[in-house]
């Protein structure tokens, strides 16, 4: 198949960024011709490479977009298409390119698939604040959508429920996590190390991050706290740091290339992560499938991380969205069952990247009609 997929890549744009990269590579890997074009904006450093396309543009941090950064995007797809099309399949990479569904089916007359990380669809569902205007808007969007991937079975619910669409199915990102074998267990009187990998901005909550961290230094805590990620709340997270004197507890690294976080995580006994809402969180599949506990606040996204795997690994816990004093306690409460429970348990396995890739392929040759899959699975329901 020839497929168009226009999503972000790395450095920019936090977890589904690596996953659209790991699905066009795998997708490419079984044989398929993958076409991968990605926004940025600023001056980070790209990677270049056949395949990739890179295309200045503001691309929406919030639900909406300006009229400027619709037309420019737009023009862009549109031009591309012209130039390396035709495709068999577009695939959206995550919600915010549905304001282009109108400009592609103004020229690709196949079939558009859209992946639902939960961005969009968890605003949606949350907020009543948000205009009537933009989501009656996006809900004709998703409507538009000849299939919808979902990478949390709680969006397939959402989606449902608040559009009325049945073309979804549940398909996890395909992630490829290399880790050495699990062999850190802190000892008695080590420092407790912590680990947040998440974008610095408002629905990540990184400011409950550092009074979480507060919290354990009033209380003579000897804890370090990891950081890597950016985003527009840096400044300020950075200014309260400085104002609660935790220089020396918090490593701030900024955005770093995903194997310096793998880094990180080998490092660290737990990870922390204070969202008020998640789609499917990688990072707390990568601490799960690495050995290391997790400390979450309780939204669908890590809720149903947590409860997949609650089972296998008992060290995954979840606190209520906002109570600094409950996480804080909670990690106190991991870091002294670790170092009181010397014994290793063996870490649940993610779900294999290539069977989900066969699932992929599997959909998408279904939808487009064109031959059989390489191999057909059926693993998740």
């Amino acid at each position: 198949m020839k497929i168009l997929l226009l999503s972000v890549h790395p450095p920019q744009g936090g977890g589904s960024a690596y996953s659209s990269q790991e699905l066009a590579c795998g997708l490419r890997s079984l044989g398929h011709d993958v076409l991968h074009i990605s926004p940025y904006k600023g001056e980070a450093l790209r990677v270049e490479y056949p395949g990739l396309l890179w295309f200045p543009a503001d691309f929406p941090a919030d639900l909406s977009i300006s009229p400027e950064a619709k037309l420019d995007i737009d023009r862009f797809v549109q031009t591309t298409y012209l130039n390396y099309g035709p495709f068999d399949c577009v695939i959206l990479g995550r919600e915010s390119f549905l304001w282009h569904l109108p400009a592609i089916r103004q020229i690709h007359h196949q079939s558009i698939l859209l992946i639902c990380r939960g961005a969009y669809i968890n605003r949606l569902a949350a907020d009543d604040a948000i205009a009537s205007e933009i989501r009656e808007q996006l809900f004709d969007l998703y409507r538009g959508c000849d299939r919808i991937i979902c990478i949390a079975r709680h969006l397939v619910a959402s989606l449902h429920h608040l559009t009325g669409v049945t073309n979804t199915l549940f398909l996890p990102n395909p992630i490829n996590l290399h880790l050495p074998p699990t062999t850190y267990r802190p000892t008695p009187g080590e420092s407790i190390r912590l680990l947040m990998a998440a974008q610095i901005k408002s629905r990540k909550r990184p400011l409950d991050a550092v009074e979480i961290m507060r919290i354990l230094v009033e209380r003579q805590v000897d804890v370090h706290l990891t950081i890597c990620g950016d985003g527009s709340d840096m400044p300020e997270m950075l200014n309260l740091i400085k104002r609660y004197n935790l220089e020396e507890r918090i490593c701030v690294l900024g955005r770093v290339e995903r194997q310096v976080v793998l880094d990180c995580l080998s490092r660290v006994e737990t990870v922390l992560l204070c969202s008020d809402n998640e789609g499917r969180p990688r990072i707390l599949q990568e601490a799960i499938a690495a050995g290391k506990g997790v400390v979450a606040y309780d939204n669908p996204g890590s809720r149903e991380v947590v409860d997949e795997w609650s089972n296998q690994w008992p060290h995954a816990r979840l606190v209520q969205i906002g109570d600094v004093t409950a996480a804080s306690e909670t990690i106190l409460d991991l870091a002294n069952y670790f170092r009181s429970h010397p014994e290793m348990l063996t870490p649940p396995q993610l779900p294999q990247s290539l069977e989900v890739l066969y699932e992929y392929e599997s959909m998408l040759k279904t939808l487009t009609g064109i031959g059989t899959a390489s191999k057909t699975v059926a693993i998740y329901s």
